[in-house]
């Protein structure tokens, strides 16, 4: 068979549009036509996809199986990239050529996807709904919560959300907690000051899905890194990249918060606020080292927090 192709796929809930060398042609996304479809592939061909809500699992799941190389991108670097070739317009066949066009290029410094087991895609599902249903609740009290006439039936819908979130957590507490290895490791997370039960579930699903070579790979990956912007002798101001997860930064920042308090880091956050950062800046320095003694933590089996062994809380005494 021929050698190896470069594939992009532009995907939607009902159908796939694929660029290859062979030519543009549309699919179902369904099991079967997927698999038909990869017949006619070389063995170890490069796909690329668009991470698209769940729609794009299907056909990188099942190219996996076949023994192909997936990348699964994020839209908006697709879109980068199609804006900086000067292309004009958007449409499903414009994206998969695009994405082909993508892999091709830049194919080496890609990740390859991985399919994760039923019970991480669930743990990963339930926790993305939670975030939504918690964001969803602030944004109701924020909006209504000075608005008398309809303060209590305001009241019963925030109760039923909380009950709704109660649920949530039950579920992902049971499905944690079918996994022994998994629930001992969160468990091992929260004793870290500051990291609670949700934030320990989405670390140690991450760690065990995602192969991060190190602490640095991990701030990376959840985009708490700080992103560059020099130029000459211009020393730009350093942001955020916030690539990854929203919601686990979010609740990384709140363990921040609540760490802060703590006997073991409010010395150090005390130190922080005296000198040239911020509260928003102390706390996501602070949010980014418990990240890094949470992946430490990971990668040795066994260890419970010491304080004593963290150089920033030697403060403590």
């Amino acid at each position: 068979m021929a050698s190896e192709m470069f594939v992009g796929i532009d995907v939607a809930s009902r159908e796939l549009v694929i660029s290859s060398p062979q030519g543009l042609t549309t699919i179902t996304n369904t099991q079967a036509a997927i698999e038909a479809w990869l017949m006619g592939l070389p063995a170890g061909s490069h796909i690329g996809v668009e991470a698209t809500s769940h729609y794009h699992e299907l056909v990188a799941d099942r190219a996996v199986l076949a023994g192909m190389v997936v990348y699964v991108l994020n839209p908006r670097d697709t879109r980068h990239y199609m804006l900086g070739l000067g292309r004009r317009s958007k449409t499903d066949r414009v994206d998969a050529g695009m994405i082909q066009r993508l892999i091709l290029a830049e194919h080496a410094q890609l990740r390859p996807y991985q399919p994760a087991a039923a019970v991480h895609r669930q743990l990963a599902l339930l926790q993305r709904r939670r975030g939504s249903v918690v964001g969803h609740r602030q944004a109701l009290h924020k909006a209504l919560r000075q608005i008398g006439i309809l303060a209590t039936v305001l009241d019963q819908t925030l109760a039923a959300l909380d009950t709704l979130i109660a649920q949530i957590d039950q579920q992902l507490d049971t499905l944690l907690n079918s996994q022994e290895g998994l629930a001992k490791e969160a468990r091992r997370l929260e004793t870290v000051p500051g990291i609670g039960r949700q934030t320990s579930t989405q670390l140690v699903t991450l760690f065990k899905r995602v192969d991060l070579a190190n602490s640095d790979a991990a701030v990376a990956f959840v985009g708490l890194d700080p992103r560059a912007c020099d130029s000459g002798q211009k020393s730009g101001r350093r942001r955020l990249s916030k690539r990854g997860s929203a919601e686990l930064r979010r609740l990384l920042y709140n363990c921040a918060q609540a760490a802060a308090r703590t006997v073991a880091w409010k010395p150090y956050y005390a130190q922080l606020k005296s000198g040239k950062f911020s509260t928003t800046q102390a706390l996501v320095i602070i949010a980014r080292k418990l990240l890094r003694i949470a992946f430490s933590l990971w990668q040795q089996p066994g260890i419970l927090f010491n304080a004593q062994k963290v150089a920033c809380l030697g403060l403590t005494g």
